[in-house]
């Protein structure tokens, strides 16, 4: 009777720990299959065993995480988020054309002499060929673009690692924008074609203004990132700023046209950009600070890199279910209004 108690009490506890293991899967797949995998793993464990084999837990985890890849494979499928995808893909690509045409009419002329960087003509041209192919229909062709213009921009930023490791810091941000001009380039080739941005031309528009207040402060002011300077010992604020709300107050109209779903998805798919600017302002602060003022500089180590990298699939994620839960909240605060109504 004994052995028979001490049997139930492992036999319980091993219970107690597959139960656990399967927190891992999503509800709705536990509340159809957790009591089926559960009595099959306990039929199949010796008797007396109070715990999983390593191999046990490992194959549950990882098949909980294909489940998991699987439903969002399914959910980032639908129509919204390929719509979204669309926007980002247009209006990234438009964005870091503007970026590459910035600097092309000083380094043009010593190009043709042979003395500028080849990347100074390449980077706005390949987004000039990606927004004009993704204005085509032609997926295939805009995503092997898009991922070439995505490996200019790293290339064009990774030259400055060895001698300014916190320059390539500050444009982090730039690179994760091309990163994800390609990603979302190939979201869109497997599916129905999507419908094309609604506005997208208000994009275009603000890209337009705001190059016209660049061009404008880069003739009075020089090249610099300051919307404010100092100007006979006052503060002035550059000419070029209200060119730049000008161009904000398009682009966000743009993005308002696209409607609620899609509005929602386009922020979530934006917020990379935000999280690796933010991860560099604040995270890495110290170390661009140290950086910059030693006579060699300091180069990032593995756990920065792992970090750094990290950060915008990690925010992107956080981002989609944050959209996901706030969704199904609404849903169900609209359910609840509809069956008061019907009382």
């Amino acid at each position: 009777m004994t052995g028979d108690a001490q049997s139930m009490t492992a036999h319980d506890e091993l219970e107690r720990r597959y139960r656990r293991l399967m927190t891992a899967y999503p509800r709705r797949h536990r509340r159809e299959y957790e009591e089926e995998m559960v009595a099959v793993l306990l039929a199949a464990a010796e008797p007396g065993k109070r715990r999983p084999d390593l191999r046990d837990g490992a194959d549950l985890l990882v098949n909980a995480l294909v489940v998991r890849l699987r439903g969002w494979g399914g959910v980032l499928g639908a129509e919204a988020w390929r719509r979204a995808a669309s926007v980002v893909q247009l209006a990234g690509a438009l964005f870091l054309l503007g970026v590459g045409l910035h600097r092309l009419p000083l380094r043009l002329a010593p190009f043709l002499a042979g003395g500028a960087d080849a990347l100074d003509v390449a980077r706005p041209a390949v987004w000039a060929i990606v927004v004009a192919v993704a204005l085509a229909g032609l997926r295939r062709v805009a995503t092997g673009v898009a991922m070439a213009g995505a490996v200019v921009e790293v290339v064009h930023v990774a030259r400055w690692y060895d001698h300014s490791p916190s320059q390539v810091l500050q444009s982090s941000w730039l690179v994760t924008v091309a990163l994800l001009v390609a990603v979302a380039s190939a979201w869109l080739v497997g599916g129905p074609p999507v419908t094309a941005p609604r506005g997208r031309w208000w994009f275009a528009a603000a890209l337009v203004v705001a190059f016209g207040g660049r061009v404008v402060d880069d003739r009075l002011y020089g090249y610099s990132s300051h919307l404010a300077l100092i100007v006979e010992g006052r503060p002035q604020v550059r000419l070029g700023v209200p060119f730049y709300l000008i161009a904000a107050a398009l682009a966000g109209w743009a993005w308002w046209r696209q409607g609620g779903p899609v509005r929602r998805r386009i922020l979530a798919l934006t917020a990379p950009v935000a999280g690796i600017a933010a991860m560099v302002s604040y995270g890495f602060a110290g170390f661009m600070y140290s950086s910059q003022r030693f006579p060699s500089p300091i180069l990032l180590q593995p756990v920065q890199w792992a970090v750094l990298l990290a950060t915008p699939p990690a925010v992107f994620a956080l981002a989609a279910v944050l959209v996901d839960r706030w969704e199904r909240l609404s849903a169900l605060v609209r359910l609840g209004r509809q069956a008061e109504n019907v009382r």
